[in-house]
């Protein structure tokens, strides 16, 4: 594992999938984010904990990309769809390091054309850097063709270090989100979070007697540079605020995590809705849907996504 530190903040990073294994405050015992010590664990029950997620992060319906009068065709491992870009997307292969101080690392892979059935040789970088009190992420990706680039970064926070997040209090700006159907492919509707189980914009706890899995949507275009999307806190314990430049923020409060044999960071264990995720991306399926914005990256353009996790 690779070791970051600030004066209040340690992370702990694998090569596999450029993920974050581990995260901690130093007034609290416990990681912040579901992890584990062991590269191993993070090839099979904790596949995605941590992961950078992409080419095309979330659900593509069919499994199928339509760019000019060409259509591409993922791999539908969520049958009938394609989910997080297949068996071999960015969260399952060893990335290298490019880049490495004290206090940042960034990893990089290079994907060829026609891997994961999209077009472009593509080039992903990836960088964390640990400032005093907060975690960085800064994604690059360019490719030699337009092509469909969405990533997202897949950690489950645990804040509390309880068996659930029953007690973790959530706040949003989202004020729309992205309903979706039975196979939790988005529909094309997008709808107020009025009345639903998705408005957060007043402060309250995250529901775990029901299944939480769809899009908030930020905004309609990218942000420049980092802008607030969600606060996460517990009661007399540690609060998280993500900052982000991208258009949606995937929420998933874990209640299809099954306990298993896996040994993770002191004081976890997997379960249901033993953690939540919170996913800054851009909304997942807009190939799909003429309406969403677009995540296509033209050929020779730069794709860029920037997100700050602050932890008080």
């Amino acid at each position: 594992m690779i070791a970051l530190r600030s004066e209040t903040l340690t992370a702990t990073f694998s090569p596999f999938g450029a993920r974050l294994a581990g995260l901690w405050h130093k007034d609290y015992p416990n990681s912040l984010v579901l992890g584990a010590t062991d590269h191993a664990s993070f090839r099979s029950d904790l596949v995605y904990f941590g992961a950078l997620i992409g080419p095309v992060a979330n659900r593509i319906s069919q499994g199928r990309v339509c760019i000019g009068n060409t259509s591409w065709q993922m791999e539908t491992n969520e049958a009938p769809n394609c989910l997080h870009s297949g068996s071999n997307g960015l969260h399952a292969l060893v990335w290298q390091v490019t880049d490495q101080s004290e206090r940042h690392v960034t990893f990089g892979i290079a994907l060829d054309h026609g891997a994961g059935g999209l077009p472009g040789n593509r080039m992903f970088t990836a960088t964390y850097t640990v400032e005093r009190n907060a975690l960085r992420l800064e994604i690059t990706a360019t490719s030699d063709h337009t092509t469909p680039i969405n990533v997202a970064h897949h950690p489950y926070w645990n804040l509390s270090g309880h068996a659930s997040v029953a007690e973790h209090i959530l706040q949003t700006v989202a004020t729309e989100y992205l309903p979706v159907d039975g196979a939790t492919c988005p529909t094309g509707e997008i709808a107020s979070v009025s009345g639903t189980p998705y408005d957060f914009t007043q402060p309250h706890k995250v529901p775990t007697d029901i299944t939480l899995d769809a899009n908030l949507c930020l905004a309609r275009a990218k942000y420049e540079t980092p802008e607030f999307a969600a606060r996460l806190s517990v009661p007399d314990g540690p609060a998280l605020e993500i900052a982000t430049t991208e258009q949606g923020l995937q929420i998933y409060n874990g209640t299809g995590l099954r306990p298993t044999g896996t040994k993770l960071h002191p004081g976890q264990k997997l379960g249901c809705a033993a953690g939540i995720a919170l996913e800054p991306q851009g909304w997942p399926d807009a190939p799909s849907h003429r309406n969403f914005p677009t995540v296509l990256c033209g050929a020779g353009a730069q794709y860029r996504q920037s997100t700050i996790y602050s932890i008080a």
